[in-house]
């Protein structure tokens, strides 16, 4: 059951890694973000999917705790992924991110 907590941190984690990407900041926000919030939102999902492999080999052990992250991750990137393509602006409540005023 702790596989569960690690695809709560790993789907935040991919989510802030894609809004990291200017692709995918105009379809979200409609806006290109400013560089400093883009380079925030990357090392908050790099420290969440880390936070989410770790967590797996706590609970696994090393070698199993691999290959359920692996498994984790997979899961929570195509989630993602499906959930920017389908319905590009609710990917930013996956990182709790209200609706940003247009400037």
């Amino acid at each position: 059951m702790s596989w569960i907590l690690a695809f709560l941190f790993a789907i935040p984690g991919f989510a802030g890694i894609c809004l990291s990407m200017l692709k995918h900041q105009r379809k979200v926000f409609g806006r290109v973000l400013p560089e400093k919030q883009s380079r925030l939102y990357l090392r908050l999902g790099f420290g969440l999917v880390s936070a989410s492999i770790l967590w797996t080999m706590i609970a696994y052990g090393w070698s199993r705790g691999l290959v359920v992250s692996c498994g984790v991750a997979m899961l929570a990137s195509v989630f993602v992924i499906l959930l920017l393509t389908l319905c590009p602006t609710m990917t930013r409540f996956l990182i709790f991110l209200p609706r940003h005023k247009a400037e």
